[in-house]
This record gives C-alpha cells, structure tokens and sequence, in this order.
C-alpha cells in the first residue's frame, strides 16, 4: 500500500483539484478581473486634469451646452469658470498652496509657461514639500527654455 501512495505522489496524480473544477474558477476570476480592470480604465481615461475632473466635452454634452466660448475667442466656458473659482479661492485664502499649483497648472497646460513660473515658486515658497509645484516649476522652465520665450 505504501509502495501505491508513492507511485501516486511520483506521477504528480491525486494532489490538488482537477482541471474540470480548478479551470473555470480560474476563468471566473480571470474575467472578473478583466472586467475590473477595464471599468477602472474607463474611470482613468474619463480624467482631463487634476482640476476639471470629468472631461469638459463629455460634462457639456450632458448638459447640452456647447464647450467653446460665445464670445468668439479665449478658453471655454468652463475654463473660465475653473479659472474664477480658483482666482476667488486664492484672494479668500492668499497661502493656499494647492489652489495657487491647479491656477499654475492651468497657465502650464496653456501654453502660458512665464505666467505658471512665479505661481509656481509662489506655491513652494508657502509649501516647499508641494511635490506637484515642484514638477509644474520643473515643467513650466524646462517647456519655456524649448520654447525660446
């Protein structure tokens, strides 16, 4: 009889579950991560910035109102409203630095680097550890220095 066990335990046969019950669990699994995963991306992707949040177009589809500004020049509407709520934010609150980083990466992501530079140094001067106006000054100088401004 112990000589049987051994021969069982040699071929690798009698341990673990069989392949008709372990592969669907697996298969399970591996969809439901899958489906995980790509809901996760979808959340991601759905991100413009740290400061809109949602995608402006997608928000203004919603809402039915056009993302361009009426006036016929300048950032969209919603740009604007960004930008005023973080301006009000900084004059009810001078050393906040977060809000003075999402008003410099607003000024970065426009191309406005010499404008983003002293919000920036602004920010770390109240905060030196601000990790994020560490890489917009890092982002705003080294974009400036390509540009030739």
């Amino acid at each position: 009889m112990s000589k049987r066990l051994f021969v069982s335990e040699q071929s690798g046969r009698g341990r673990g579950l069989p392949p008709r019950i372990y592969l669907p669990i697996v298969a399970v699994i591996a969809i439901l991560f899958l489906g995980l995963m790509s809901y996760l991306l979808a959340l991601g992707f759905g991100v413009t910035g740290s400061v809109f949040g949602k995608s402006a177009s997608a928000r203004n589809s919603l809402a039915g109102t056009s993302a361009t500004n009426v006036q016929g020049g300048g950032p969209p509407a919603a740009v604007m409203e960004q930008l005023s709520a973080l301006r009000a934010r900084i004059a009810a609150h001078p050393n906040d630095d977060v809000a003075i980083t999402q008003l410099g990466d607003e000024y970065l992501a426009a191309g406005k680097f010499a404008q983003a530079i002293p919000l920036y140094q602004r920010a770390l001067s109240i905060n030196p550890k601000n990790v994020a106006a560490q890489t917009g000054l890092a982002e705003a100088r080294e974009s400036l220095r390509e540009s030739g401004q």
